[in-house]
């Protein structure tokens, strides 16, 4: 892998989302702030994987640890808020509609929370240089197609023609266990 896709944040967040961590992320939205002991005991997971799916979240500034308390910080919170959105909305809306409405559905919801991001930042820097947002929104497209090659690895997908569909991995899982 090249120094620039190591030093990745995207695809270095999206990596690291995975159910171990995710489980961890909702618990603490859940509770606000717990201890080690009693997230470690929510989330069931065995110490090392719990551990490694922690300092990753931290890493990727997700949580952070307030005293004896692992609470979200903004971006975990934008994070969690996402994973619930985005999740209702492909359970319990997308599957009766049409393929090509559901696409165009997704790609709205993707565009309205780019477009907040936006104003988010300009409010904060006081300026957008729209030409070099644009450049590295092309740069991400890049960045989402090597998520995806990963998650078909790992049998998570699998691809075919212009489709995405669950692999195994996803068959499997019960996504419900990952919303406490």
């Amino acid at each position: 892998m090249r120094t620039k896709e190591k030093k990745d944040v995207v695809y270095k967040i999206f990596k690291s989302l995975r159910e171990n961590a995710l489980k961890i992320l909702m618990a603490i939205r859940e509770k606000e702030k717990l201890r080690w002991k009693d997230l470690q005991e929510i989330t069931g997971l065995p110490t090392a994987t719990f551990n490694r799916a922690l300092a990753t979240l931290q890493e990727i500034n997700f949580i952070k640890k307030e005293g004896n308390f692992y609470t979200l910080t903004w971006t975990g919170k934008l994070a969690t808020d996402g994973v619930m959105l985005l999740g209702w909305r492909m359970g319990d809306e997308m599957e009766e509609i049409d393929d090509i409405v559901a696409e165009e559905l997704l790609a709205k919801d993707i565009a309205m929370a780019i477009i907040f991001l936006l104003f988010v930042s300009m409010k904060r820097r006081g300026r957008l240089n729209i030409k070099v947002f644009k450049k590295e929104m092309k740069e991400e497209m890049k960045v989402i197609d090597r998520i995806l090659k990963d998650y078909e690895k790992e049998g998570y997908i699998r691809m075919e023609d212009e489709w995405i569909y669950p692999g195994e991995k996803i068959d499997q899982m019960d996504i419900s266990k990952l919303f406490p």
